[in-house]
């Protein structure tokens, strides 16, 4: 079920776009509102495109390697609300659709409306919640969930004690600290808690594992 944007949503979420994406910078602030408009009444990407507060990492480039390992080896790199990874993956599909059908020279027809909606409201938001990296590297972007960075350290690093006191820190800087962890585990999904489901589990299995006396 798919939550319906008011106009004034989808005018703030097509200004946004214009104004953080060069590849969107030629395209008339109403064209994309009739494109957001019409993705919103078939998927809930634009919806949450707008309000969703998950945190995700932004990993970092170093000796060549994208990582999300901080250069101490005591946390992770960066974190950026997965809002961010979902506008990429949609003005990726919208550019393209307005390149391809050549939208400067013909404006927004019905061809370039359909096809720009459906390149990226075929996307189920639940489904890239819990494949980050993927749906990242789709977009030849550079973001992964918490539980990617424990198995990157795992298979990178021998010592992981510093890290996993670094990385528990690091899910709770982001999670409201007034929760009791018995309470974080049981959030619905659709209640948007800054902790991906996935990363509850992670943040569940510190607190109570062997690491969670060192915190």
């Amino acid at each position: 079920m798919t939550e319906t944007m008011t106009d004034d949503q989808l005018f703030e979420l097509a200004k946004d776009l214009i104004s953080d994406y060069e590849e969107l910078k030629n395209v008339k602030t109403d064209d994309i509102v009739k494109i957001l408009s019409a993705a919103d009444k078939k998927s809930n990407m634009p919806h949450a495109m707008l309000t969703s507060k998950y945190q995700i990492i932004q990993m970092e480039c170093r000796d060549g390697e994208w990582t999300p390992i901080n250069a101490n080896g005591t946390g992770v790199t960066k974190t950026v609300p997965i809002s961010k990874l979902l506008r990429e993956i949609a003005v990726d599909g919208i550019s393209y659709q307005l390149n391809y059908n050549d939208y400067n020279k013909n404006g927004l027809t019905d061809n370039i409306l359909y096809f720009s909606v459906n390149s990226f409201a075929s996307y189920d938001v639940d489904w890239i919640y819990k494949n980050v990296k993927h749906y990242s590297d789709l977009v030849n972007k550079h973001y992964c969930d918490f539980a990617y960075a424990k198995i990157y350290q795992y298979m990178h690093f021998k010592d992981h004690d510093e890290f996993e006191t670094g990385l528990l820190n690091d899910l709770c800087k982001i999670y409201d600290d007034q929760m009791k962890c018995d309470e974080f585990y049981m959030i619905p999904d659709d209640e948007a808690k800054r902790l991906l489901p996935c990363d509850r589990k992670i943040m569940w299995d510190l607190l109570y594992g062997e690491n969670a006396k060192n915190y």
